[in-house]
């Protein structure tokens, strides 16, 4: 496929998203999507305009406006990309299988809208705790195997909310913590999707009463549950004749790292995770984990490397048909979210965003996650049947091919003799690949 079918093939994708904006929106939103996916340095609305070219027309100010006073929303485009390009692409059918986390983004200024000092779990220790004056992030993404890269997780962003500290809030917009905030989120997926059924995999520190509580009917949690969690036995049969109310849960159980010593029943299982073909040991077993499900029942998945030269995992999920080795697996495709954030922060400038109003605040960095998403959507819908990598790229690499592709048709328009347009290809994709 040639540059000129590239190039028009990513036009088209930010086309079937201009129905989300009004008439004199439309044209600004795809000049500052050309111009973020070709600019090279920090982006600024001065650089992405520039990166832009010809595709931007209006004044400088316009551009601005978009992010600050413009009437569209990101949950408006974010739904728009998953039902008319993502799902249509990655998951015709099937359960969807989503994942949740939360980031920090270093901001300076004490003008910069809800920014506050949050701790960076990344900078973190479990005996140093790192302080930061940033925005704290909460995003959904889909995790999505493609047939080229099997043993790969392509993780697309298809949601963000930014987390506001109690300060920050008033009437309109009420205090929510983090969980409540991904809840409101796979909320409006499901409401778009009608009829999926969904699988959502979330770290150790999202299990809460109020998520499990609150989750629709068609999404089931696959979390990590801790070593000291209270787990208790199912209640026993109600004995005939006997008086007084039944009982809701049955005896505690011994700690998890006791019930793995003792236990005698394992189920060996081949898994993908983390990119490879795993042996792993597998034991399971329903219980309550009435401090965060109640009277819910959660099946446990202990998960054990036979070699023992990693630590058992525990983990846990509500729905109670799930096979233990899809529990592992699902838990590990959640690594695809962090490394979507990496990829968000490195290459698309998620963390670099220059708005400090509360409007452009809340609206760059999501259009910087959802720069990354139609990335990568283009690259697996055209260029990856065309290419056909053997191993699966990074997100820069994806990038670097579109602006490629983006150079190429530019510099073959121009009249210069063939020997000269080539030379100057060469030195402008060494140049991209640099920057990459």
């Amino acid at each position: 496929m040639g540059a000129t079918k590239y190039v028009s093939a990513f036009e088209a994708m930010l086309l079937s998203l201009t129905a989300c904006f009004t008439a004199p929106t439309r044209e600004t939103f795809t000049a500052l999507a050309t111009g973020w996916t070709l600019c090279l340095g920090r982006p600024t609305v001065t650089r992405i305009v520039r990166s832009a070219g010809s595709r931007a027309r209006k004044h400088l100010s316009s551009y601005h406006r978009f992010f600050r006073t413009a009437r569209w929303s990101p949950d408006d485009l974010f739904l728009a990309f998953v039902t008319r390009i993502l799902v249509p692409l990655v998951a015709p059918a099937g359960k969807i299988v989503l994942a949740g986390d939360d980031t920090t983004c270093s901001k300076f200024g004490r003008r910069v809208a809800f920014a506050g000092y949050f701790r960076d779990a990344v900078l973190s220790t479990p005996t140093r705790k790192v302080v930061r004056w940033a925005h704290t992030w909460v995003i959904v993404t889909m995790q999505v195997r493609v047939p080229f890269w099997p043993l790969r997780t392509v993780s697309f962003p298809v949601m963000a909310r930014l987390y506001r500290k109690e300060a920050d809030c008033n009437a309109r917009h009420t205090f929510r913590t983090r969980g409540e905030l991904l809840v409101e989120m796979i909320r409006k997926l499901a409401e778009r999707l009608p009829g999926r059924e969904f699988e959502l995999v979330a770290d150790g520190a999202y299990p809460s009463r109020e998520l499990v509580k609150t989750l629709p009917r068609d999404v089931e949690l696959v979390s990590r549950i801790r070593s000291d969690a209270a787990l208790y036995a199912l209640p026993p049969r109600r004995r005939k004749g006997r008086r007084g109310r039944p009982r809701e849960k049955g005896e505690r159980l011994p700690r998890l790292g006791e019930i793995a010593a003792r236990a005698r029943r394992w189920e060996k299982r081949v898994a993908v995770m983390y990119g490879k073909r795993r042996v792993r040991l597998l034991h399971s077993f329903t219980a309550l984990w009435w401090g965060v499900a109640k009277a819910r029942r959660i099946q446990v998945v202990i998960v054990r490397d036979p070699s023992r030269k990693q630590k058992d995992d525990y983990l846990f999920t509500t729905d109670l048909s799930m096979k233990p080795a899809r529990v592992a697996e699902l838990y590990a495709m959640r690594w695809g979210i962090e490394e979507a954030i990496r990829e968000a922060k490195q290459s698309f400038g998620f963390a670099d965003v220059q708005g400090w109003t509360k409007r452009s605040v809340e609206r760059q960095a999501p259009f910087a996650l959802l720069m990354l998403s139609l990335v990568k959507a283009w690259y697996v819908r055209h260029a990856a049947p065309a290419e056909r990598p053997g191993a699966m790229p990074s997100a820069a690499a994806m990038l670097t091919r579109l602006r490629t592709a983006y150079w190429r048709r530019r510099i073959m328009k121009l009249s210069a003799p063939r020997r000269e347009v080539r030379q100057f290809l060469e030195a402008i994709e060494s140049l991209l690949w640099a920057a990459a």
